[in-house]
């Protein structure tokens, strides 16, 4: 470890996901809390975070807007955070999955607009909320921009999440890279707020 420091990060991430299985109770969560203390007292690119009960994981340090609009989705749409949350991890971790983040924004997105766009339909995709919007944009309203608007970025994330599903298209990558998560991440980001804030309803509710 010594010698290797992303040999290090990988140990010490090993270590928080499963310090539950090598050490008693409190005194291992100490030891996690007391290493989330250090790196942040030593200003490292990497902190400790929750993923699920007693688990926890290394991923990059981020201040600012993305940190603090995950924090206001846990208030105002509390399983589009969790999806959120699992998708950040995903991206932001020490063993990226791209793909497994660019699954879980989209269901964020989904979690919290299907009640706006199609409330009586449990099995609503963000593809038939996106045709939706399409055939009938007048039954929705908007804060700021229109109804065109906010499906062209729902269409941008749903058309460019090629590895949904197989292809016998031989010249088709078979994942969606880093860069291509992190942008849908972004935009499911700014549309789970905007739905979470109330900023897209339908018409007939519009004060």
């Amino acid at each position: 470890m010594r010698d290797d420091d992303e040999f290090a990060l990988d140990v010490l991430d090993w270590m928080v996901h499963n310090h539950r299985y090598f050490s008693a109770g409190h005194q291992s969560q100490e030891w996690v809390d007391e290493l989330g203390q250090l790196l942040n007292q030593g200003g490292s690119a990497w902190e400790v975070v929750t993923v699920e009960y007693m688990s926890h994981q290394l991923i990059r340090r981020v201040v600012g807007p993305v940190v603090e609009v995950l924090e206001q989705t846990a208030s105002d749409a509390t399983r589009a955070h969790g999806h959120l949350s699992a998708a950040w991890s995903k991206l932001m971790g020490r063993g990226p999955d791209p793909s497994g983040a660019y699954r879980e924004a989209v269901k964020a997105v989904e979690a919290v607009a299907k009640p706006v766009v199609l409330p009586k339909d449990d099995r609503a995709t963000m593809g038939l909320m996106i045709a939706a919007m399409r055939d009938k944009p007048a039954k929705w309203s908007t804060t700021l921009g229109t109804v065109d608007g906010v499906r062209a970025q729902m269409e941008a994330v749903w058309t460019g999440q090629f590895d949904r599903h197989g292809t016998d298209d031989e010249d088709a990558p078979l994942n969606v890279s880093q860069e291509e998560a992190d942008a849908a991440f972004s935009i499911c980001l700014n549309l789970v707020r905007q739905f979470a804030g109330g900023h897209i309803v339908p018409s007939d509710v519009q004060p």
